[in-house]
């Protein structure tokens, strides 16, 4: 897998934690029956694995860390898709090379430096603030 993704290339933090507009990666999750887009990226367990907490229900403090264990009632782990979720566990990652949102293309893969999509395509990535929400900006390499 390489290092865990914590922050893009301009060194912006990617992972849960903000304020305001600013969430990170914003991602679709599918946990317990129900699809909602709300979800923060906390950490990633593998090259497509993440631990993911839904915004609306944040138990945790922007202070407080997050357990190296998954302890908290609504940390979710999930694993990357490309079409929008629809089975317990599954996520999705969006970015745009237009830089609106919502983006458009999936993300199989993330990196510090490279996102891939589903079809092996890889950009350069980096997060970016609209005033309204993030967006994952993807440049084709």
């Amino acid at each position: 897998m390489g290092r865990p993704l914590k922050k893009d290339v301009y060194g912006t933090k990617v992972t849960r934690s903000f304020t305001g507009s600013q969430a990170g990666i914003l991602v679709q999750g599918y946990f317990g029956g129900s699809l909602a887009s709300d979800y923060q990226i906390v950490k990633q367990r593998g090259k497509s694995t993440y631990v993911v907490l839904k915004t609306s229900t944040d138990e945790f403090t922007e202070a407080e860390s997050i357990p190296g264990t998954i302890t908290g009632t609504n940390l979710k782990v999930g694993k990357l898709v490309e079409t929008t979720p629809d089975a317990n566990g599954e996520i999705r990652i969006l970015g745009s090379t237009t830089g609106q949102t919502p983006g458009t293309i999936a993300i199989a893969k993330l990196t510090k430096r490279l996102a891939r999509d589903f079809s092996g395509n890889k950009y350069k990535w980096y997060l970016d603030n609209d005033s309204s929400a993030d967006v994952l900006v993807l440049i084709p390499v």
